[in-house]
């Protein structure tokens, strides 16, 4: 949309058609292709990376971890650098951060400065992600945006089965450091698409807008679950995790004062005051709360479901409003997760393909009609701070996950024992007490996964009145 068609659209309308919308979603698309890859791709990587580095899962969790939080704390404050310098300047930025960083860990030496690696590449993948839905709201009308919504869940979907089956393939012909190669060769095209594609927007905020004070108190707030996490794995409850968390919480509301009186905050709090806008955002975050712990403890191919379901929801969304599809979509992930917790140590196929099957069709029922009616209440100016919000909680949703995984798996084995069981010979199978920890600690991450599932499926049932998702 040129500075023209802007001066005439009236405030608050709907964008009209962008003639090069589609290109632009698969310009953006890339770097949301990427993120969600990244998490997959490199989990598959853990045991040979625990082989050559010779640590255990305390320690290589972060090499998910790290990337999937500072992505989560990135977002936010991206947000609004893109309503500063706009979403194209941002997006390019983004997209060269993660190019840079994918050589960077293809080549790092040691496990501690892959992790600082990864940090990085989550910065750059915080830039990009802050920037995918507010350019599919911009470009795409409020009648065809259900389409663009459909489209993004889907590359999702692929990004994840992507992750699991090319990952695999790699690491058994050329090693963990390969995978590294195809998050960069995405980015690149990403880079080049952002750099011929977008379209540079006029300003909706000046230069003196960023809110550095909000922007420190909200990566304090979000980091310090993952600091409980770690805490609670290693010693329990004790007087370190409750000052995390009661710090985590002065944070938090330091933030929220902050936010309420400067002129020009980092969250428009009045966004959280909207209840369809806020249940939508909570529930992404229950979510993949509960699915990641499928995602990092069942690598197969779940997801191939997820892309099928996903093309149904468009025809359906005309039918019924975004709380009956995403309400169900989350009955179905805690399903589903409630029948993985049964594995056992000799599991059938047919007792995996069910629970994952439950699992494709809630990720495919959730995700176009939530983030079309969660963004669809939002007026256009602070539609990137907006959707960094949103993308903040989805992917704090996906950390926590992980984090809590990792954790307890880790915790169920003892430090010992995970490092053994993920370091062991290739294709070695656990056996006595190491694999009796395994189903124990799997059995508990399922089932607490599915609860948080049913928390997930109250707040989207009480987004409010119902609605035709779009």
């Amino acid at each position: 949309m040129d500075q023209a068609n802007a001066a005439v659209q009236r405030p608050g309308a709907a964008p009209p058609a962008h003639p090069e919308r589609w290109w632009t979603l698969a310009a953006v698309e890339c770097g949301n292709f990427v993120v969600y890859m990244d998490g997959f791709i490199v989990t598959l990587a853990l045991p040979a990376m625990a082989r050559q580095f010779g640590v255990g899962l305390p320690v290589l969790k972060w090499v998910i971890v790290a990337f999937l939080l500072t992505v989560t704390v990135t977002l936010l404050p991206a947000g609004r650098l893109a309503d500063i310098w706009g979403r194209r300047r941002i997006v390019v930025i983004g997209m060269g951060v993660l190019v840079v960083t994918s050589v960077l860990c293809a080549l790092a030496p040691t496990v501690e400065i892959l992790i600082g690696f990864r940090v990085l590449q989550g910065v750059g993948g915080g830039l990009v992600l802050a920037n995918v839905m507010a350019e599919i709201t911009a470009v795409f009308p409020k009648q065809g945006r259900r389409k663009a919504m459909v489209v993004n869940a889907s590359i999702l979907a692929l990004a994840q089965v992507t992750g699991l089956v090319l990952g695999g393939l790699l690491i058994g012909q050329f090693g963990w450091r390969s995978l590294f190669l195809v998050i960069l060769t995405v980015s690149l095209a990403g880079l080049i698409l952002s750099l011929r594609i977008l379209k540079a927007r006029p300003r909706s905020q000046d230069r003196t807008a960023m809110d550095w004070t909000g922007a420190l108190l909200a990566v304090v707030a979000t980091s310090a679950p993952f600091l409980v996490i770690e805490q609670l794995s290693q010693d329990g409850l004790n007087a370190a995790s409750l000052a995390i968390l009661m710090g985590g919480t002065a944070a938090l509301a330091l933030f929220v004062a902050v936010e309420q009186r400067r002129p020009k905050p980092l969250l428009t709090l009045s966004l959280i005051r909207s209840r369809a806008y806020t249940c939508g955002s909570v529930a992404a975050a229950f979510y993949f709360v509960a699915a990641v712990a499928c995602y990092f403890l069942l690598p197969l191919y779940a997801q191939l479901v997820l892309t099928a379901t996903s093309l149904t929801v468009s025809s359906l969304g005309d039918r019924a409003g975004a709380r009956t599809l995403s309400t169900a979509g989350m009955l179905c992930i805690s399903a589903g997760l409630v029948g993985l917790s049964w594995l056992g140590p000799d599991a059938a196929v047919a007792s995996i393909i069910g629970p994952l099957v439950l699992l494709g069709m809630g990720g495919g029922l959730f995700h176009p009609p939530n983030n079309s009616a969660t963004l669809n209440t939002v007026p256009p100016q602070p539609l990137s701070v907006a959707n960094g919000f949103l993308s903040t909680a989805r992917n704090f949703g996906q950390a926590i996950g992980t984090a809590l995984a990792a954790s307890l798996l880790a915790h169920g084995q003892g430090a010992a024992g995970a490092d053994a069981a993920l370091a062991g010979e290739v294709g070695a199978r656990l056996g006595g007490t190491e694999l009796e920890a395994f189903l124990g600690a799997q059995q508990l991450a399922f089932r607490l996964a599915a609860a948080l599932g049913l928390v997930g499926a109250l707040i989207s049932v009480s987004r409010g009145a119902e609605a035709p998702a779009v």
